[in-house]
């Protein structure tokens, strides 16, 4: 009898390290899934900033739609979840307009400021790709914590993200911000080296 019960007494320390390990894993992988999320969404802002730069009128917005669009299919892989483009635009215009109706007015007005010669390329240069930046932080911080939360883009809620989505946006301001003062300089050496 006695080694009986020391026979399941062994085993029990067994299961849990198991268990342990299991856990350790699935934290090691959710830490991963985390930064490679963090630096997809950073480099899709620096997509924004760039193509907002263009200075041709509407191409910059549809450019951005794009790459948010690129951005969305790419973290729906990284969690496994489905996508659709039809959706993945319900889900952009949904957090654009719902959620910044003011911000994608602006959006529009600045980029069709590239239309007046000069001066317009000028105008939309100093505000569009932060805004751009600012814009596809928050839509791909957002898809991050609806993901996390077990959602997909079909059940996809923007009034419900409407305060999250406005805490990202300023947040990814502040990434394009830099983004763009990064980019600044390093255009202006190679203009002046074409010169």
């Amino acid at each position: 009898m006695a080694s009986k019960s020391t026979a399941s007494e062994s085993e029990e320390p067994e299961v849990a390290e198991t268990d342990v390990e299991d856990l350790q894993e699935d934290q090691e992988f959710d830490v991963t899934r985390d930064l490679t999320a963090d630096n997809l969404i950073k480099d899709y802002v620096i997509a924004s900033v760039a193509a907002s730069i263009v200075p041709v009128a509407f191409f910059d917005i549809a450019a951005v739609v794009a790459i948010q669009l690129r951005m969305i299919q790419k973290l729906s892989r990284l969690y496994e979840k489905p996508f659709s483009e039809k959706l993945g635009r319900k889900v952009v215009y949904a957090l654009a307009g719902g959620v910044l109706g003011y911000g994608a007015g602006y959006v529009v007005a600045a980029s069709a400021t590239k239309i007046i010669p000069g001066i317009g390329w000028m105008v939309g240069m100093v505000s569009l790709p932060v805004v751009a930046g600012g814009a596809t932080y928050a839509v791909g911080r957002s898809i991050v914590k609806h993901y996390e939360e077990g959602g997909t883009l079909m059940d996809f809620d923007a009034s419900k993200m409407r305060d999250f989505y406005k805490e990202q946006f300023e947040r990814g301001k502040d990434l394009a911000r830099r983004a763009k003062d990064k980019v600044k300089p390093e255009s202006e050496a190679s203009e002046e080296a074409a010169s």
